[in-house]
C-alpha cells in the first residue's frame, strides 16, 4: 500500500519540529553523584563488616604462621635423619632458644645441601616477634641409621612418655603446632592442639 503524499508531508512536519517540552523532559546527565547520607550509610556499613572481619582474618593469618615454623621444624628434624642415615654418622639438631627471634636450627656437622644453621621465618615471610618456639630439649641427635642416639626426653605433662617436642605458638595467642619425635627409632609425627596425649603438651 503506498502511503498518499499529504500525509508524508504532516509526518516530515512533526518529526522535524522541535518540542516545546524538550529541555524540561530530557535527561539531567550533569546530576549523577551520590548524597551524603548515602555515603555516611555506605561508610558505616564498611565499618561494621570489616570489625567483623578482622580478627577472623588476624587469627587465619597467626594459624597460617604457627603452621609454616610448624612445617620447617619438621622438615628439618626429617632432613637431619635423612642426612645421618645418607652419610652414615651422627647428626645433631640444635633448636634456638625461646629468646631468639626468628627461630633458628643448627646441624652439626654441617649439611652439604644447607650449611650449619637455618632461619624457620618462611624464607623471610614471617616478621620477628610473631612466632615462639620452645622445645622439651635444646637438641636431639640421629645415628647412622636415623634412630635417636640418647634417650629421649621426659615428657613435661606424662612423665612415664619419653619423647622429643619443638612445640611453635603465635607470641600473641591461639592455636600451637607441634612437631614430635616419639621412638628411638626416629618415628616423627605433627600435632596441633592442647590435648598432653595426641596433641601438643
Amino acid at each position: 500500500m503506498k502511503t498518499p503524499p499529504i500525509l508524508l508531508k504532516v509526518l516530515h512536519k512533526c518529526a522535524a519540529k522541535p518540542s516545546p517540552n524538550f529541555n524540561k523532559t530530557a535527561s539531567r546527565k550533569g546530576d549523577g553523584g551520590f548524597t551524603l547520607l548515602e555515603v555516611l550509610v555506605i561508610a558505616l556499613i564498611i565499618g561494621i563488616l570489616s570489625s567483623i572481619a578482622a580478627p577472623s582474618w588476624l587469627a587465619f593469618i597467626n594459624r597460617q604462621r604457627v603452621r609454616t615454623v610448624n612445617d620447617r621444624v619438621f622438615q628439618s628434624l626429617r632432613l637431619a635423619q635423612s642426612e645421618a642415615k645418607r652419610t652414615k654418622r651422627d647428626i645433631t639438631i640444635t633448636f634456638s632458644a625461646p629468646s631468639v627471634d626468628p627461630p633458628t636450627v643448627t646441624f652439626d656437622p654441617p649439611l652439604a645441601t644447607g650449611g650449619s644453621t637455618q632461619t624457620l621465618d618462611g624464607g623471610g615471610e614471617i616478621k620477628p616477634g610473631t612466632i615462639a618456639l620452645v622445645s622439651n630439649a635444646t637438641s636431639i641427635t640421629f645415628d647412622y641409621q636415623g634412630n635417636v642416639k640418647d634417650q629421649l626426653p621426659q615428657d613435661t605433662v606424662n612423665p612415664n612418655v619419653r619423647r622429643f617436642v619443638a612445640t611453635v605458638s603465635p607470641v600473641k595467642g591461639g592455636g600451637k603446632q607441634c612437631a614430635i619425635v616419639e621412638t628411638i627409632i626416629g618415628g616423627m609425627r605433627t600435632a596441633e592442639g592442647n590435648d598432653p596425649v595426641t596433641g601438643c603438651p
